[in-house]
């Protein structure tokens, strides 16, 4: 090594901890493979490279981590090995090719040269990578790129820096001096300036704790909060309009209104006027019993007096005619900076019978299954989310940059067309951007005679625009022309120029260009985004986080994160993009706490993160379904967690007790000291009211105790960190009666039973150090009480596809 590099060589992953990490210039994986770090360990390098830490990954690197869902680690190497040629050794001379010299790894390096080594295939190349070099496939045998074979790359990434060489395998090359200056070049670059700021770092996931404010609601589906951050208005399926307090925790009915609440309509979202404070005003979108057959989707303003719901304050804005057939109704409303309230309404389309792609079925009689006639016609409000300006009268005016300035060409309402079921939106005030998630299509494969598979989309609207249903899924993927009356397939629809020719079509023909959705992911785990695993699926959208509005809710980490949700896989994630608008991560927010089915979430004025939770059963009144509130803890010391290990907690005098308190954690790391206290109880107390003045006492990690005496002990452990902060935890020692010693025998088979099969034959040995040995044919035995209790297990999966009486899942 060259002079003033000092290395510290181990198989340790204890070591990964904030603590230790930090004394570090930058980590070196040589030829480490498979999953080698917890996640806490894993948690702790990412924070090592958010704070500006450097990495270095050697040859079988790209062959680590790749087999769980730590997905960050993938893109921090830049690729993971894929195969590598089977010939004798798996050793080859191959010529190398340098395509950069711009770089302390290979500068003053010759264009070309040849070395000795296992040449990995990659796949999940990142695109973010910048290439060194490449490998001639030409000059050796089994090369699987078939073209152009990066063999080693650097990057900037996620505030630190990566650096991978694929050459590492023969250990001949470690003595080769040009490749240990390959080598050596990347470590100096990943040690860059040596500077590392951990107040740039992801917090720790044990910093957020979820609060639940109330719980046992009745079909929650839509929150919204008051400007000083107060109070939250939430509605619920049927009609109910709630007020719930955020600091008391206090909930009250404020109304209720007559809906529509068959399949999945009702009362669909609340939200609440930016002048509310003054106004209270609040706009409810909600489902109205059908006439003459004709179901309507009504936006109305309402206003609070006295604390309550005005029925009669109710002023119409908006209505759009529904279907009463199956679903899809959207169902959200969110303002922008300008007073402008956007509204999502869903393709209110039969999913079912369109072989799991974009309805469009023009049989007579099948108006249903054709998503042609609402999503793409911009003469119908359904498929779309529309913008409008509320004015004092109730009335609305239609803000300058809408989809139709022309009303003859499409309704001027709409700000974007082509959605499927959008059942939540977010406004990003900072960047004057629109995200909404979608719910898709349940197709589980591409099809050739009809299209691609379903996808669940998160939009990013930076102006108006075509997003394409149900021409189109996920990134532009187009869906085939199918006739559904000859069953014959025609051309596929084309994004630069669709077109709409249903005969139920009321506006253009000539449709604007589609857009690619922002993220999108199926069933299965996305290629493009595995970070948001597979199963059902229900993207939700719960905005961008800025620590200027937030007011430091939240660390300044997340300053810029996309918040997302998923219904159906019930996480909450945070989508980091670079300055261009690009994703270059995603990541779990508070992935200890647990989500029961999450509906709606939304970001307070104060930056505080709520959901609605609906829970875990359809149309039922959820025991756990809640309101809650994710809070971030702060950066401060945490206390520890004490922790006994009793050798015995029942026996006989003199009964000796060892004990540990190697169990005790502490979430900082800090080194604890360690107090036990033993003490004798009354018949009246309990541990809990133990008294400790006259208790022996013991210091350390391990401790023991000799009880002469019979009774009842309470022993107490105190673990103490070097802030002071301290947690204790108690054990009952019973001292008098020693616990028997049972044994069952089972006769013949002892792996499984039949049902209805014969008895199963048993015998049952008890020793007891008081009464002695029992068995069966004691005649004490009939004291001795026995219960059966039978465990029926069966595997169980990810739930994939339509569930039958999803009223919001993928359908």
């Amino acid at each position: 090594m060259k002079k003033g590099i000092e290395v510290t060589v181990s198989e340790d992953a204890s070591l990964f901890n904030d603590t230790h990490l930090a004394e570090f210039s930058a980590l070196v994986f040589l030829n480490t493979t498979g999953d080698i770090l917890n996640e806490p360990q894993q948690v702790a390098m990412e924070r090592y490279i958010q704070a500006g830490g450097g990495f270095v990954g050697i040859h079988a690197a790209t062959d680590t981590e790749w087999g769980g869902d730590w997905i960050w680690y993938r893109r921090l190497v830049g690729g993971v090995f894929a195969s590598h040629p089977n010939v004798p050794s798996n050793v080859q001379t191959a010529r190398v090719q340098v395509i950069n010299k711009n770089h302390p790894a290979t500068k003053d390096f010759p264009d070309n040269f040849t070395m000795a080594d296992e040449w990995y295939d990659f796949k999940s190349l990142s695109d973010r990578r910048i290439d060194l070099m490449k490998v001639d496939e030409s000059t050796y045998h089994g090369g699987g790129h078939h073209g152009y074979h990066p063999i080693a790359w650097y990057h900037d990434f996620d505030g630190g820096r990566s650096f991978y060489t694929g050459i590492g395998h023969n250990a001949d090359n470690f003595k080769n001096a040009l490749y240990m200056d390959h080598l050596l070049g990347g470590i100096e670059y990943a040690i860059g300036d040596n500077v590392r700021d951990y107040a740039k770092s992801r917090p720790e996931p044990n910093r957020f704790v979820k609060q639940t404010l109330v719980s046992g609601l009745k079909e929650p589906v839509s929150l919204d909060i008051t400007p000083d951050g107060k109070s939250v208005i939430f509605v619920e399926r049927k009609g109910q309009v709630n007020w719930v307090d955020t600091v008391s925790k206090e909930m009250r009915e404020i109304g209720k209104i007559d809906v529509f609440s068959d399949k999945e309509f009702g009362l669909l979202t609340v939200a609440l006027d930016p002048n509310f404070a003054s106004n209270h005003h609040l706009y409810l979108m909600y489902n109205l019993a059908p006439t003459d057959g004709v179901l309507i989707q009504r936006v109305s303003r309402f206003t609070l007096v006295d604390s309550q719901l005005s029925v009669n304050s109710e002023v119409m804005m908006l209505e759009s005619k529904f279907e009463d057939t199956c679903c899809h109704t959207g169902g959200n409303m969110e303002f922008d900076d300008k007073g402008n309230l956007f509204i999502a309404l869903g393709d209110n389309s039969n999913p079912f019978e369109a072989f799991g792609v974009g309805p469009a079925d023009f049989r007579e009689g099948r108006e249903a299954h054709d998503g042609y006639r609402s999503s793409a016609n911009t003469q119908d409000f359904r498929g779309k989310i529309l913008r409008i300006t509320p004015q004092a009268d109730g009335s609305y005016t239609i803000p300058d940059g809408n989809l139709f300035a022309d009303a003859a060409q499409g309704k001027p309402e709409i700000y974007v067309m082509g959605t499927r079921n959008p059942y939540t939106l977010a406004f990003d005030e900072q960047e004057s951007t629109l995200y909404y998630g979608d719910v898709g299509p349940d197709s589980k494969a591409d099809n050739d005679e009809h299209g691609p598979k379903g996808y669940d989309e998160v939009n990013r609207v930076r102006e108006a625009g075509n997003f394409g249903w149900p021409l189109f899924v996920a990134n532009n993927k187009a869906y085939r022309q199918f006739n559904y009356a000859t069953e014959v397939a025609g051309k596929w629809n084309n994004p630069l120029s669709p077109v709409n020719t249903s005969p139920r079509n009321t506006g253009l023909t000539q449709l604007p260009p589609a857009q690619p959705a922002f993220i999108w992911y199926p069933y299965g785990q996305s290629e493009k985004f595995p970070e948001l695993g597979a199963g059902s699926r229900n993207a939700l959208v719960a905005g961008v986080y800025r620590t200027s509005q937030g007011e430091g809710a939240l660390p300044s980490y997340y300053d810029g994160g996309l918040f997302i949700s998923d219904f159906m896989r019930r996480w909450i994630k945070v989508v980091f993009s670079d300055k261009n608008g690009d994703i270059y991560k995603i990541e779990e927010f508070a992935p200890d706490a647990e989500f029961h089915a999450p509906l709606d979430i939304k970001f307070s004025r104060q930056g505080q993160l709520y959901a609605l939770e609906y829970g875990s059963k359809w149309f039922a009144d959820n025991p756990d379904s809640e309101l809650s509130r994710i809070v971030y803890t702060g950066d401060g010391n945490r206390a520890p967690t004490a922790n006994i290990q009793a050798s015995v907690t029942q026996g006989v005098a003199p009964l000796t007790v060892n004990l540990s308190g190697a169990g005790s954690t502490d979430p900082d790391l800090d080194p604890l000291t360690y107090q036990w206290q033993l003490a004798a109880l009354s018949l009246e107390q309990s541990i809990d009211t133990a008294e400790f003045s006259q208790a022996q006492k013991a210091q350390g990690v391990e401790a023991t105790f000799t009880i002469e005496q019979n009774g009842r002990y309470a022993l107490a452990l105190q673990v103490t960190d070097k802030a002071g902060d301290s947690h204790s935890v108690k054990q009952l020692i019973e001292v008098g009666n020693a616990p028997p010693t049972i044994d069952i025998s089972v006769q013949g088979n002892q792996d499984f039973i039949w049902p209805n099969a014969a008895p199963v034959s048993y015998q049952v040995n008890i020793q007891d150090l008081e009464d002695g040995r029992l068995t069966q044919a004691s005649a004490e035995f009939a004291q001795v009480d026995i219960t059966f209790s039978q465990t029926n297990a069966r595997a169980s999966e990810n739930a994939v596809g339509h569930l039958a009486n999803d009223p919001f899942g993928p359908d």
